[in-house]
């Protein structure tokens, strides 16, 4: 009967061997063993065994080629990036505050640039406008969301000798930051219609006064940055009125900060000594 083989071709000893045929069957096993084997030995560290043929137990050791050698990578801030199909390459990282920028002429396909910021674009939230008429105070709500905001009033009127006044989220507390000169124009000079006014806790912002004329109105702007955080947001400001053939009108041109701890989600204007009965606000908000 012929020896059995196994799967690697190896020649096994059989159970009806003469005991003097053992000793050289068993060479033959050892030997096949060995040679089948030898190519399991060596290798390094790191190294993997990979098949060498499609011949049974024909190995070779390689270098791991399953992922990205960190070798690609020579200096702090390297990134790995592909050129093509299958192909890793180093990007070099780029100059201090410059960002990571599609670019499909590029052979990685991506560059280092400096950022780009887009340009505020802004829109009427109150189309139209609101009127200012038959009330004290006239709000303006709905306004949350946007960063931005232009504040702009157009021909205020409210009676002779009316002052205007400001307010964010109908804020009543000493949370406005406001500094800026105050001019007033009367039929005679004096010093005193020069002047500046400031405070740290003020609970609004003045923002101009008719004339003894009660045909006399107001018109001006605001811009506020921020408005849409609840930190403080800064604004600045200009207003004027006309005389109307009187005087005693006075123009602002303010700066400072709101300090709510809410963001802005509502603008009031108010008439200090009356009702409104003309004029118009418009709110535009950018995002």
């Amino acid at each position: 009967m012929a020896n059995p083989t196994t799967n690697f071709g190896w020649v096994m000893p059989t159970s009806t061997d003469l005991v003097t045929d053992l000793p050289a069957d068993f060479a033959v096993f050892g030997q096949a063993v060995d040679t089948s084997m030898a190519d399991l030995k060596g290798g390094t560290t790191g190294q993997v065994l990979a098949k060498a043929s499609n011949t049974d137990m024909d190995f070779t050791w390689t270098a791991d080629a399953s992922g990205i050698p960190a070798t690609i990578l020579d200096a702090k801030g390297d990134i790995i990036a592909a050129t093509a199909a299958d192909t890793a390459s180093r990007l070099a990282v780029g100059a201090n505050n410059t960002v990571l920028t599609a670019d499909s002429t590029a052979a990685t396909g991506l560059k280092w640039a400096a950022p780009v910021t887009a340009a505020k674009s802004y829109a009427l939230l109150n189309s139209g406008g609101t009127s200012l008429t038959a009330a004290t105070t006239i709000t303006v709500s709905g306004l949350s969301g946007y960063d931005n905001l232009a504040v702009v009033v157009v021909d205020a009127s409210a009676g002779a000798n009316s002052t205007f006044t400001m307010r964010f989220n109908a804020d009543s507390g000493a949370n406005y930051v406001v500094a800026g000169p105050n001019l007033v124009w009367v039929s005679t000079y004096a010093s005193g219609n020069f002047s500046r006014f400031g405070s740290v806790a003020s609970t609004r912002i003045d923002i101009g006064q008719l004339s003894n004329n009660a045909s006399s109105s107001l018109s001006g702007g605001l811009l506020m940055f921020g408005a849409n955080n609840t930190g403080g947001k800064a604004y600045m400001g200009s207003w004027g009125s006309s005389d109307g053939g009187g005087n005693n009108n006075a123009a602002n041109t303010l700066s400072g900060l709101y300090m709510g701890s809410s963001v802005v989600s509502s603008v009031s204007i108010i008439s200090d000594t009356g009702n409104f009965d003309a004029g118009k606000i418009y709110i535009y908000g950018a995002v």
